[in-house]
């Protein structure tokens, strides 16, 4: 080729020029292969800048999408209940903990809808509900449709300044709640300043609707929906506080955007800036527009490369050639190596964007699956937590009627303690699951008899099975059979195992529950012969919020946990759980494996129990601290029944004034206390001068062990978590005839 090109070149230049000829022909080449890499290379690196752009709208996207299924699990709390109370809105909002886990929302709310001549009526009774005397509608504006905010929380300093504030008022507010009347679907406003900004640095905000009707479902015409309206459940937000949740934990951030509300690029339509005027300071490699739809309007996303993604980008291969004497066939041979490695990389780069779409899809699937079962799981709680509640009011009001006519009331407060023992069994769950995912609990293993926890395990279980009339078989090995666990957390996986096998088995089902040994393992099986499992379920079957036949789990009870925290709690003491099911009314298997304990840690005489604890009957002094006066008055009942002398005060300083005056043998002392907290009553009572250290017993929501060592560090003997067991107050009165602390109760 050579010789070829020399020759041509020779032919149509004269001699003396041909070194001339060569050169500038090499340069041009030169030239050429240069501006061909930089153009690839500016290919790449706009690929690189359109991932990070559509990275940055998905997040944006996905993080909305979960706040609008937040609301529309609230919107489902209103639709299946007749009245929402403000307490009862108060403990569901707080179930999520909005300010840590939801970062940008304000508060979620509702909105009442009502008419000017029903104004008084709303006022009277928001004032009476949620406590707030001064509760009135505002503005004054025009108009008979009024819709006046009347539940908000968390009650922060922000959202008080928002009660019954009338979003009929403003017109952005109202364009969004007629659109979410007349759809039934989620709408958004456009920028507004939140009736929460009373502080100086105000941010631009923006708030999200959810339409309630009558009936709890959305009409099938647009005149029904107008009609029966009730509300809107809806969410505030400030921009800045959302957009730097979603994004303020980056540490390199590459692109910055700006968020405008419309379809304009326009300052006075600006919601969130990325970044300040420094990233503005230099041109950018690269921008772009782009669009979102969120509820119901578009919003405007520009993007600009900052200089640390400026900075990583591909520089053009600059190919040196040196000296005059360069040959035109090394030009080719460099051209063509550029062509090759710029064509191989690019290879690499489409099939490294074809790897990343594809676990893009996975990872959204994933996302939205997660969505469905977050949406179920929400919307189970509400049913599982209201479930217990209509036959406690039945049976109180059921209580109150029988006590005038001077009839027994034994079966109502039955069906009261059980219902509450199910709703502590509820919370019991959702506690142990998050307790074992984040690492919180420390099992207490020791030498066990397998046998013994069997035992107990089916004492526990044996009265449910007899409730619905099954038949449950044990069948144990002879002798001991011996493991290394914690009998408490073990305990608790046979008895949820047989639990659900008794759930989910027709009445006159059987249960049998075999221990063996296999190997180096010993095996327990427990069969039924219920409802069986669907293959397709099996593989998902110990999955959180996971249930097979979900109206049947619904019928039962249960928020589909028992099963995720049987095997956390089995492979925490290094064992395995199975099922097995041969189909569908076909009954199931579950199978759980422990290794055995080596011969030589096997104890020769088992440890015998601990013997249980004489609780005297003496009367003592006790005085009880809690602010709410149902829960004093009720615990200072049954000590007084038991022969106790009892006072009851509701804050802090008044039990420090009682002290002298009834100098307590005991004090059960709640921590959340107005004013004044329960650790800073405990450490002014125990450093007070002279006289005999009463017993001091903390009474409290929270039951972690950071919880318990803070009581410890306050002065408290002991830690009690709500609702507390009535045995065990009595116990601890009982025991109180010394000063010493009862460590135990602590740890």
């Amino acid at each position: 080729m050579t010789k070829l090109f020399r020759s041509i070149s020779l032919r149509r230049l004269p001699r003396h020029l041909v070194p001339v000829g060569v050169l500038v022909l090499s340069l041009l080449l030169t030239t050429g292969v240069c501006v061909l890499l930089g153009l690839a290379a500016r290919g790449r690196d706009e690929a690189r800048f359109e991932n990070l752009v559509q990275a940055t709208s998905d997040r944006i996207q996905r993080r909305l999408d979960t706040y609008i299924a937040l609301l529309q699990g609230t919107e489902g709390l209103f639709a299946t209940q007749q009245e929402v109370l403000p307490e009862e809105f108060s403990a569901y909002v707080n179930l999520f903990d909005v300010p840590s886990q939801y970062p940008g929302i304000q508060g979620i709310g509702f909105t009442q809808r009502f008419s000017r001549n029903a104004r008084a009526q709303v006022e009277q009774r928001a004032r009476t509900a949620t406590g707030l005397p001064g509760f009135h509608v505002w503005p004054e504006v025009p108009g008979d449709e009024l819709h006046s905010i009347v539940l908000l929380e968390p009650r922060d300093m922000r959202n008080l300044a928002a009660m019954g504030y009338n979003m009929y008022s403003e017109p952005s507010r109202r364009e969004a709640m007629a659109r979410a009347r007349d759809t039934g679907l989620p709408a958004l406003t456009g920028k507004v300043t939140l009736k929460q900004e009373i502080r100086e640095n105000k941010q631009a905000g923006f708030l999200l609707y959810l339409p309630v009707y009558e009936g709890g479902h959305v009409p099938a015409t647009l005149e029904e929906r107008r009609e029966k309206l009730e509300g809107f459940v809806y969410s505030p937000f400030r921009a800045d506080d959302l957009l730097n949740g979603i994004f303020g934990a980056e540490q390199q951030p590459r692109v910055a955007f700006h968020l405008y509300d419309g379809l304009e690029v326009d300052e006075v339509r600006l919601l969130h800036s990325s970044h300040g005027p420094e990233a503005r300071a230099s041109r950018p490699m690269f921008t772009t527009t782009t669009t979102l739809l969120v509820g119901g309007r578009p919003w405007t996303l520009t993007f600009a490369s900052l200089p640390a993604f400026d900075a990583s980008a591909s520089g053009p291969m600059v190919l040196p050639f040196v000296g005059l004497g360069v040959l035109v066939s090394l030009g080719f041979f460099f051209m063509m190596l550029a062509q090759v490695r710029a064509r191989g990389e690019a290879e690499r780069s489409a099939d490294g964007l074809r790897v990343a779409l594809v676990e893009r899809a996975h990872v959204e699937e994933q996302l939205r699956e997660a969505d469905r079962r977050k949406d179920d799981f929400l919307a189970m709680l509400a049913h599982e937590l209201r479930n217990p509640l209509a036959p406690v009011l039945t049976a109180v009001q059921l209580m109150e009627r029988k006590q005038q006519a001077g009839l027994e009331t034994e079966r109502e407060r039955e069906v009261v303690e059980r219902q509450v023992h199910h709703m502590r069994r509820l919370v019991d769950d959702l506690l142990d699951v998050s307790r074992v995912t984040r690492g919180k609990i420390q099992l207490r293993r020791h030498s066990l008899d397998l046998v013994c926890s069997v035992g107990r395990a089916v004492d526990a279980a044996r009265p449910f099975a007899d409730s619905r009339k099954h038949s449950l078989n044990v069948e144990l090995p002879d002798g001991p059979v011996w493991t290394d666990a914690d009998p408490v957390r073990l305990e608790q996986v046979l008895a949820n195992l047989l639990h659900n096998a008794a759930k989910y088995s027709e009445p006159g089902g059987r249960i049998t529950l075999t221990l063996a040994r296999e190997a180096r393992e010993a095996v327990v099986r427990v069969t039924d012969t219920g409802m069986g499992i669907p293959a397709e379920a099996l593989p998902h079957l110990f999955e959180p919020f996971m249930q097979v036949a979900r109206t049947l789990d619904r019928a039962q009870g249960g928020l589909g946990l028992g099963l995720t925290l049987v095997k956390q709690l089995v492979e925490m003491h290094g064992g395995r759980v199975e099922a097995w099911s041969a189909g569908v009314g076909r009954g199931s298997i579950f199978t759980v494996r422990l290794p055995l304990l080596p011969e030589e840690r096997i104890p020769v005489v088992p440890v015998a129990a601990p013997a249980e604890r004489e609780v005297s009957g003496d009367g003592r002094r006790v005085l009880v601290v809690d602010d709410n006066v149902d829960a004093a008055e009720l615990l200072g009942d049954v000590l007084e029944m038991d022969g106790h002398q009892v006072t009851v005060v509701h804050d802090g300083l008044a039990a420090l004034e009682r002290m002298s005056a009834i100098d307590p043998e005991v004090i059960f002392l709640d921590i959340g206390l107005p004013g004044m907290d329960g650790y800073e009553v405990a450490r002014r009572i125990r450093a007070r001068p002279g006289g005999a250290a009463p017993k001091l017993v903390a009474v409290t929501g929270y039951g972690q062990a950071t919880d318990r060592q803070r009581s410890r560090e306050a002065g408290f003997d002991a830690h009690l978590v709500k609702p507390v067991e009535i045995d065990r107050v009595l116990e601890l009165v009982a025991d109180a005839g010394g000063n010493g602390s009862d460590a135990s109760v602590l740890n």
